[in-house]
């Protein structure tokens, strides 16, 4: 006898996640009908955070999504799931089909076999919306292949316009992105296979892949300073507005809306390879700054430990923001704020530290949480007193000297508080008051370490490379894609102050420098270096001070 096969629906596991591990109905057998035909389920899955299925999973998609196919027969395209007729008009917006969730009513009908149903009508969602009653679907081995998209909107989900095979329009705020899944995009071409329980195969289950379409992002800041609370925290919104502090994290770069309010358009579109959705914001220009949120230090001091860090907006829970996929710029945070002894309670107010987020991580994906954490520490750029003052904090020290060192017997580096740690050492360098690196024609060393390991260097490529720079110029200026005074010193500059690579091991003072892992400079008086470390992916900065003189 002849078989005909039905598209019916099987769904379980609709969560926001980010791990490749799949949850959901992995095996369902079609259901036989009365006439012996077998029926082809739909079946989902959704990479997962946390695992949920049959109502769990309806809970998450509001018991109800949307599904909209199309088949390719010769060169022309017709609709499956839809009510309308086909058509290639990017005005054109489909009519896609409704699959509502009644719990225990699995096996009921030939097109439900995990409580979840299309054919017919619900007086819930399709009576007001699709306007007819939905057929029962079959596959047509006349056609070449198939092609499916969905999606799942709550009740407070955005605008879904334009809905076709290839994408849509979506508008809504923030939140309302949150409310929206998308299902990865299927195509299934023709083939002879005969295993109606496999996925994705002509004759078998249409598995959908959903994810969430929203983003979201939290901020907090702890501090490891001895001895000291920090109170106060004050943000610019960028480095000219040194009058304008906000009490709202507001944070420098390159953002899809100001805050989480707010609405934004988005062109949706599916990768060619992977089928996942891809949002493309229509908005002509980035916003220059994020509002985060409101920050409390003014009367509680931060946390001090990355576990326990102060949030912005008052909570460790996440926050809805549009999604920001075509970012191209860095994300800074400036801040002023108080230290204040948590003995004595005498206060410093600090002013102007930077601290510099990489581009590489502000790609706000859908379906990703970002936690964004900022430490401040002894280390900070920021400055104690006005402008032209040193950057950073300054102990204040003792010293009791009771026993001259004979010369050359001292030997003293200085190592980046920092992963990969960049050393830096100079023979003679060590005096009364601590290092100074001096001009007096003798080499400055330099090591990079990578979790416990020396880093093999080379200067042909772009592992190591050595600049010239303004005096003032810190770390965190230098991981800046632009705008960073900086002259790269390179092998046919003609400069004696040229970097090097050491080909063979040698000894220096008792310290023995292996071959290739060891880079080297001869120092001009009164400069500033800045040696760049590549690992392949991001570039590690250490400045370079050099004394006037060679004493």
């Amino acid at each position: 006898m002849k078989k005909s096969y039905l598209l019916a629906i099987a769904l379980s596991a609709m969560v926001s996640c980010t791990s490749d591990e799949f949850v959901g109905d992995k095996g369902s057998q079609g259901q036989e009908n009365n006439n012996g035909e077998k029926a082809i389920a739909f079946a989902s899955s959704t990479p997962r955070i946390t695992r949920a299925g049959g109502s769990d999973a309806a809970t998450t998609l509001g018991n109800k999504f949307k599904v909209y196919a199309v088949k390719k027969t010769g060169d022309d395209y017709s609709n499956v799931f839809a009510k309308d007729g086909y058509s290639a008009s990017t005005d054109y917006n489909a009519s896609p089909y409704w699959v509502w969730y009644t719990s225990s009513t699995a096996g009921s009908t030939s097109s439900n076999t995990k409580d979840w149903e299309y054919v017919g009508a619900s007086s819930t969602v399709v009576t007001s919306d699709f306007g007819a009653e939905q057929t029962i679907k079959y596959w047509d081995y006349s056609a070449s292949q198939y092609e499916f998209v969905a999606y799942s909107a709550t009740d407070e989900a955005p605008t879904i316009s334009k809905y076709q095979k290839d994408g849509f329009t979506v508008s809504g705020t923030a939140a309302q992105l949150a409310g929206l899944y998308v299902a990865d995009k299927v195509t299934i071409t023709n083939s002879t296979n005969s295993n109606t329980s496999a996925f994705n195969v002509y004759g078998g289950i249409v598995q959908l892949t959903f994810r969430s379409a929203g983003t979201k992002v939290r901020l907090g800041i702890y501090e490891t300073i001895p001895g000291y609370d920090i109170k106060n925290v004050n943000f610019r919104p960028n480095a000219t507005e040194f009058t304008a502090t906000k009490d709202n994290a507001m944070l420098s770069g390159s953002f899809n809306g100001t805050s989480s309010s707010g609405t934004a358009t988005y062109n949706v579109t599916y990768n060619a390879t992977s089928g996942a959705a891809e949002f493309d914001n229509t908005a002509t220009s980035a916003n220059t700054y994020f509002d985060f949120g409101t920050f409390a230090s003014q009367t509680t001091a931060v946390g001090v430990t990355s576990a326990t860090p102060m949030w912005a907006s008052g909570t460790s829970a996440y926050q809805s923001v549009f999604p920001n996929t075509d970012n191209v710029a860095n994300m800074i945070l400036y801040v002023d704020y108080d230290l204040v002894n948590n003995t004595s309670g005498e206060t410093i107010h600090v002013t102007g530290a930077k601290a510099v987020v990489p581009q590489m991580y502000m790609k706000w994906n859908p379906n990703y949480a970002y936690t964004y954490l900022f430490k401040i520490s002894d280390n900070t750029n920021g400055r104690t007193g006005g402008e032209g003052t040193p950057e950073g904090l300054y102990p204040i020290t003792f010293d009791a000297l009771t026993v001259a060192a004979s010369e050359g017997s001292d030997i003293g580096t200085i190592t980046t508080v920092s992963t990969p740690a960049i050393t830096t050492y100079q023979e003679g360098s060590v005096s009364p008051s601590g290092i100074a690196y001096a001009a007096s024609g003798k080499p400055i060393y330099i090591t990079v370490n990578t979790n416990g390991t020396l880093a093999t260097l080379n200067t042909s490529g772009v592992s190591v490379k050595l600049y010239e720079v303004g005096a003032n110029t810190t770390e965190a200026d230098l991981m800046l894609a632009s705008g960073i005074n900086k002259t790269e010193i390179t092998a046919t500059s003609g400069r004696t102050d040229k970097l090097s690579v050491l080909t063979e091991e040698i000894t220096v003072n008792s310290v023995t420098f292996a071959a290739n892992t060891t880079a080297k400079f001869i120092p001009i008086a009164g400069k500033t270096y800045a040696f760049e470390y590549n690992d392949g992916t991001t570039s590690y900065y250490k400045v370079i001070v050099v004394a006037a003189s060679g004493s």
